[in-house]
């Protein structure tokens, strides 16, 4: 694992002492956020959207069948 430290390192040093390599991550970096920004993070809103419904019915859901397993458990509890 150490290896693998001081490589990273070295690689980060000589990616620091080359302007075209900057340059070129730079670059790369640029186009990573701009497709994040343009493309990613629209389809997960829009995803997120589309799955508010069935959340919500989820969750209604299981607030019935926690009510009805709490009433259960009331009535064996009280002896009924």
């Amino acid at each position: 694992m150490r290896l693998l430290s001081r490589l990273a390192i070295r690689v980060a040093q000589e990616l620091a002492r080359n302007p075209e390599a900057r340059a070129k991550i730079a670059q790369g970096l640029a186009k990573t956020s701009r497709k994040l920004n343009e493309d990613l993070k629209p389809r997960a809103r829009q995803a997120w959207k589309e799955a508010q419904p069935e959340i919500e019915l989820a969750k209604s859901g299981l607030r019935r069948f926690v009510q009805g397993v709490r009433a259960e458990y009331r009535k064996g509890r009280n002896g009924e």
